[in-house]
C-alpha cells in the first residue's frame, strides 16, 4: 500500500459516493435487534447501561460519518480569478 499513488479527484469522489451508500446500510445492520441484544447485558459504563452507550456510540459514529461524507461530496465551485464570487 505504501507504493500506491494517491487517488485522483474523480476516484475520491467515487469512493465517497460508495461510502455514502454503505454508511446507512452499516447503520441499519448495527441497529438490528440481533446485534443490539449482544449489548443488553447488566454491565454499566460510568453508571450508564452498556446498551445505551452502544446505541449512542453508533448514532454518533453515523452522524460524524455523514458529516464527513457530506463535506467530501460537496460540489466544488471554481474560484473566480479576482477572488470575488459572482452574484447569483
Amino acid at each position: 500500500m505504501a507504493g500506491e499513488p494517491l487517488p485522483t479527484p474523480p476516484e475520491r469522489e467515487a469512493r465517497a459516493r460508495d461510502a455514502a451508500i454503505v454508511l446507512p446500510l452499516l447503520g441499519l445492520m448495527l441497529l438490528m435487534p440481533p446485534v443490539i441484544v449482544l449489548f443488553a447485558v447488566p454491565i454499566r459504563v460510568a453508571g450508564v447501561p452498556l446498551i445505551v452507550v452502544y446505541l449512542f456510540g453508533v448514532w454518533l459514529a453515523l452522524v460524524l460519518g455523514a458529516a464527513l461524507l457530506g463535506r467530501a461530496l460537496q460540489p466544488r465551485t471554481p474560484a473566480s480569478p479576482d477572488g470575488c464570487s459572482t452574484p447569483s
